[in-house]
């Protein structure tokens, strides 16, 4: 995590700002102190770590990378729910900790004929619900904006998000955070899961609020979580204790492919600016 001090001794006298979400928050503060900044550009589709209406205030642009690829995160999503649903990473602990060849206590949950709740179905979530498909999973979906052909093509079908938690027998979220999904999977929504479910977060982690997830978890109501997102993750640590929990530090748009996708659109935003136009602008 960057300090405001270190982001703003890093662009200072920069007519240009880059950076990726996970490293720090811009804000008014640090506009104030960086008078010349006339452009942010950040390497990620997520631009919720910019203060957009105080860089609208200030007349500085922010443009993002909205597509870089939607397959990566949703691959890493289904490893995530493979390895909690199959105990994969407790397995490898038990032998390699143990030195233990033993299935005692491993039994796994099968994804085939199981239903997968899938809450946001852009082009991640839409990517998810393929591959939920190529294991022989019937998928509800739940988005503000539907895409019906989508469905007929994919053949899911979209219900009221309550419907979909409480039959998903693993839940995936693939929405950005904003003032109304920050929290959206809180504790009454947590309890309105089915009982044994799994649910998976590779989208932000404050859509769904930890310490009622930990208490889902403790009390048994859910089975397990694969998440690559935390609330506050590179300054909190989360208490995962005894629980089949995976974590992956926010890796999800981490490949080979993606980061020179990324470094492409980044430079590309940059290089229009430089000549009077945006490209990939986000606004308040």
């Amino acid at each position: 995590m960057r300090t405001a001090d270190e982001i703003v001794a890093a662009a200072d006298g920069a007519d240009v700002l880059c950076m990726r979400d996970q490293f720090g928050r811009v804000t008014g503060e640090i506009l104030d102190r960086l008078p010349n900044l006339k452009l942010i550009v950040t390497r990620s589709a997520g631009y919720d770590h910019i203060d957009l209406a105080e860089a609208e205030r200030r007349g500085i642009r922010v443009c993002n990378v909205p597509d870089y690829g939607a397959h990566m995160i949703a691959e890493l999503a289904f490893g995530l729910l493979l390895s909690v649903a199959r105990n994969i990473p407790r397995g490898d602990e038990r032998y390699r900790r143990e030195r233990r060849f033993s299935d005692e206590g491993l039994r796994g949950v099968e994804l085939r004929a199981k239903t997968l709740g899938v809450i946001g179905t852009g082009r991640v979530g839409l990517h998810s619900i393929r591959i939920a498909k190529g294991f022989g999973m019937r998928v509800l979906a739940h988005d503000i904006s539907e895409v019906p052909q989508a469905a007929g093509d994919l053949g899911f079908e979209y219900a009221p998000l309550e419907r979909v938690l409480a039959e998903g027998d693993a839940v995936t979220l693939h929405i950005p955070l904003t003032v109304g999904t920050h929290h959206l999977l809180d504790a009454r929504r947590l309890a309105l899961m089915k009982p044994g479910a799994i649910l998976v977060n590779t989208s932000r982690g404050a859509i769904v609020d930890t310490q009622a997830l930990i208490e889902a978890l403790r009390s048994g109501h859910l089975v397990g979580a694969g998440l690559d997102v935390l609330e506050g993750e590179r300054s909190i640590y989360h208490d995962f204790s005894g629980l089949n929990v995976v974590v992956t530090p926010h890796i999800g748009w981490y490949t080979d492919g993606a980061v020179g996708r990324i470094m492409s659109a980044t430079l590309s935003n940059i290089a229009a600016f430089a000549v009077g136009r945006c490209t990939n602008l986000v606004g308040a």
